[in-house]
């Protein structure tokens, strides 16, 4: 490989005149200020490939003073680079000294997996020291891996007509001085970073600059060891990466505060003359920072320290060998110290020995047992974020919302659920925090976010306040796949193009009812005027206190249906049944959801498809039999009653009828629909039975002069309309069968014996 740094080699021996940027742009009053004050040279670094060939992409890089102004870098690097605000930065702590090569590929395959899951959770900065060797080489590798994959993906879905998908930005930054020729074919610049600053060891004097160029050539060549100048904690490379990494953490106002870092004298601020680009501005908050400790020297401890009094939290990769195993080492010792002696001592050998008499063939498994020690360096973005989280010092304020939503989104961001629930909610009990609808879109839109809506819903986020009729339409539109609904409801059911891919409002009343009656033959399921009302608390009815609070309980109840019926034309089965746990009415809206699923099925083309639905269908019709199963158990007379029960949402469809025209013939099965089909089928009367000794008169005959001579009926029939308690006792058999036991009155034993025998000979009908 062609060592980068000859061509900075080049350009400084070949300036006979005042520095001029390799950029061709038009130098402007800013890049003059970074040229002329601060000697800065930028361009791109062309590496060479195993076929001796310069044809890879560039990789931008600036050579420049240590003591540049953070501020003008910060505006360079937006500029220039084009880098935009991260979520966070990641410091990544090495040594070159004594290196030693990984020997493990399991832990460098696991390690190199973590990082790809890194980079694909948010938008994250690497900051290395940029070399061929140890840590700053192995995320390259994982980069290089993962922008393969991307590529290879893009390729494939232009091949098949579809846009390639929109990923997180890869950075990684390399800060390092210029390697001494002698060193180059031992070390050289990793060609898998994506940009370099390099420092000069002298800063070049703005006013003899030429000659300064030359004696810091002699000076960067000279015999100082590379491994102290890269290692040492006081080396102008480290003071200067401390110096900025310290900056990206701070907000603009601690960072004028007095640091631990001893940072370079630096030339009077040049900001005044230069107009920020307000479209690319940070802003002036800092980003969140963690450092990975790998390997490492006395130097590599010294700067981890420096960081944690600057309160940014360290993870130590155990393993990695030197500074970091000592560290590591430590850390556990303090820990155990902290522990229980029994659980050292006692039970963890008790259950060490039980396992291997239960498991004696993993004694001799070291296949397993190095899988289960690896298996967490798969999560290295979770133990990152984790690192971050716990090392947040107490806030209050203003800043204590802003932290609480930033750190929110970098869970959502990284889908880690188990710590946005640990870490930010459970922290303080007392804190209650309002949940923003930007919070709610992403947890909807997101993919496998599903248990963070579940997490918001259970911190009181009001669904009905949320869902207008605009925000619907803005979930369908900025769906992530929204081929299914495009295919199966659009061109399937309504019968159109779908060419346009944004639909308009007009979409809700007219489209998602028509959707919605094709399947359900509900009609009027989505009210747009009455979503907009309820999102704005306008509620329609009574205006007492008690009668408001049905109306919010009321549209609460509708925004829940809706999202329901949004998640199961997007095929979000999991976003659905969370959805579907939290309703006031889950036999209904699980018999909508089955008979939703059942109609989907024959617009589906391909066979595994169609088989989902069908899958789906049977899952939730199976929780509303579940539902019923235990309603019936509990209240036999209440479920009778829901059964019966029409509602104007539903068309003023029964819920049985719901199951009826849904062709549900499991839950129609039920002996509670059984029991209310009986009842239906005689009505509000029932035939009584009298015992005459040994004589029994068949009900046809009881039902047939009743209705001619209309007298025997006082005598022969009972009347009791559904829902209200018969005349006579209630007979086990309209009971569920674990309360039969016990049912019969003991006084008098005989005559419950008799009534017991008897009652085994009857169904439903009550005598």
């Amino acid at each position: 490989m062609n060592n980068a740094n000859d061509n900075i080699q080049k350009e400084l021996s070949s300036l006979e005149i005042p520095l001029n940027p390799l950029s061709t742009v038009n130098p402007n009053e800013f890049y003059n200020i970074i040229e002329q004050q601060y000697g800065g040279i930028w361009g791109t670094f062309k590496f060479e490939d195993s076929l001796g060939d310069y044809s890879g992409e560039g990789r931008s890089f600036l050579y420049i003073n240590g003591n540049i102004d953070l501020t003008v870098l910060r505006q360079f690097m937006a500029n220039e680079w084009k880098l935009e605000a991260p979520n966070l930065v990641i410091s990544i702590l090495s040594a070159i000294s004594r290196f030693k090569l990984f020997k493990n590929l399991q832990t460098i395959e696991a390690l190199k997996t973590g990082i790809r899951n890194t980079v694909n959770a948010t938008e994250i900065w690497f900051i290395t020291n940029g070399l061929e060797l140890g840590m700053p080489q192995l995320i390259g590798s994982a980069f290089r891996d993962e922008i393969s994959f991307r590529q290879a993906d893009d390729a494939w879905a232009i091949q098949m007509g579809r846009d390639p998908k929109k990923r997180k930005k890869l950075v990684l930054i390399g800060i390092d001085v210029k390697v001494p020729t002698r060193k180059r074919d031992q070390i050289s610049l990793n060609n898998d970073h994506t940009h370099f600053i390099i420092i000069r060891e002298q800063p070049i004097d703005s006013n003899s600059i030429n000659d300064s160029v030359k004696k810091n050539i002699t000076i960067d060549t000279g015999g100082k060891q590379l491994e102290k100048i890269t290692d040492s904690a006081d080396s102008v490379t480290n003071k200067f990466r401390d110096r900025f990494e310290n900056f990206l953490y701070q907000d603009k106002s601690q960072e004028q505060t007095t640091s631990p870092v001893e940072s370079p004298p630096s030339p009077p601020p040049v900001t005044t003359a230069v107009t920020p680009d307000k479209s690319k501005s940070w802003g002036d908050d800092g980003f969140p920072m963690v450092c990975t400790l790998t390997r490492g020297t006395p130097g590599t401890i010294e700067r981890a320290y420096r960081k944690i009094q600057n309160e940014i939290p360290i993870i130590a990769v155990k393993g990695t060998g030197s500074a970091t195993d000592l560290i590591a080492f430590a850390y556990e010792e303090i820990c155990t110290k902290i522990e229980q002696e029994y659980e050292d001592s006692q039970f963890k050998v008790e259950l060490a020995r039980r396992l291997l008499d239960d498991y004696p063939l993993l004694r001799y498994n070291n296949v397993k047992r190095n899988e289960i020690r690896d298996s967490s360096l798969n999560d290295f973005h979770k133990f990152i974020l984790l690192a971050l989280l716990q090392s947040q010092k107490p806030i209050t304020g203003g800043k204590l919302l802003a932290q609480l939503k930033r750190n929110l989104f970098l869970t959502l961001d990284w889908n880690t659920p188990d710590l946005a629930l640990s870490e930010i909610f459970q922290r303080d009990d007392n804190m209650k925090y309002t949940i923003q609808p930007e919070l709610f879109d992403k947890a909807i839109l997101g993919k496998k976010l599903e248990p963070f809506v579940d997490l918001f819903l259970d911190r009181d986020f009001i669904l009905h306040r949320y869902l207008k009729s605009d925000k619907l339409i803005y979930l369908f539109n900025n769906a992530k796949d929204k081929e299914f609904f495009t295919t199966i409801s659009i061109e399937g059911i309504l019968g159109l193009t779908g060419d346009e891919s944004v639909l308009n409002k007009a979409f809700v009343e007219k489209g998602l009812n028509n959707i919605v009656k094709q399947l359900t033959d509900i009609s009027q399921f989505f009210n747009e005027h009455e979503m907009d009302c309820n999102a704005m608390g306008i509620y329609f009815g009574t205006k007492s206190e008690n009668g408001v609070r049905r109306q919010r309980r009321r549209a609460e109840k509708k925004a829940l249906r809706n999202l329901v019926i949004y998640a199961v034309l997007m095929n979000r089965h999991q976003l659905a049944k969370i959805l579907w746990k939290r309703s006031f009415e889950p036999i209904p809206l699980a018999l909508i959801c089955y008979m939703m699923y059942s109609n989907l099925a024959p617009y589906c083309y391909e066979t595994y498809q169609k088989t989902l639905m069908e899958k789906q269908a049977t899952e939730f019709s199976e929780c509303a039999l579940g539902v019923l199963e235990k309603a019936f158990n509990e209240d036999s007379t209440r479920t009778f009653e829901m059964l019966n029960e029409t509602h104007p949402d539903w068309s003023h469809m029964a819920t049985i009828e719901l199951a009826y025209n849904a062709d549900n013939k499991d839950f129609m099965a039920h002996a509670a629909c059984q029991k209310w089909v009986t009842r239906q089928f005689y009505g509000e009367i029932t035939p009584r039975e009298l015992s005459w000794g040994l004589f029994k008169c068949p009900d046809s005959i009881k039902i047939i002069s009743s209705a001619i001579l209309i007298f025997p009926m006082l005598f022969w029939i009972n009347f009791s309309p559904i829902g209200q308690a018969p005349s006579t006792p209630k007979k086990p058999s309209d009971l569920p069968s674990d309360t039969k036991k016990g049912s019969e009155p003991v006084p008098n034993i005989d005559k419950a014996k008799q009534l017991a025998e008897h009652v085994g000979e009857v169904n439903i009908r009550e005598g």
